[in-house]
């Protein structure tokens, strides 16, 4: 099982060890995962969750499981919180939002648009 933060998605990061004559040697550094049970008061049932104290915290401010899964868009939820928010959301009756795509503008350059303003003007 991956070591894996199921809120907020830290991991197992990669990094060195200098000594006192600066030799590097690799290591890693695991997050600080409990494994923890959270109840959900909409679901009625129990969500076993391996969580950093950092995600423990953030789901203390939110005000727990339910009300932290409702105010993130679920882009920016882990998979397994999302497959939990869906749930919620069947659960209420919510309809689900479908993702907007972001309005792209083609990247042009200053020269290019004045080239192509004054075409336009030729134009007319």
């Amino acid at each position: 099982m991956p070591r894996v933060c199921n809120v907020t998605g830290k991991k197992t990061q990669v990094g060195m060890n200098v000594s006192h004559s600066m030799r590097h040697t690799k290591r890693t550094f695991l997050p600080n995962l409990q494994k923890l049970k959270f109840h959900s008061d909409i679901l009625n049932r129990d969500f076993s969750l391996r969580i950093s104290t950092a995600g423990l915290r953030t789901l203390t401010k939110h005000g727990g499981l339910d009300q932290y899964v409702m105010a993130k868009a679920p882009s920016r939820l882990t998979p397994e919180m999302a497959a939990i928010k869906k749930a919620i959301n069947k659960k209420i009756g919510k309809p689900e939002k479908p993702a907007k795509k972001p309005a792209h503008k083609a990247n042009r350059s200053a020269r290019l648009v004045k080239k192509v303003d004054a075409k336009k003007a030729a134009a007319k």
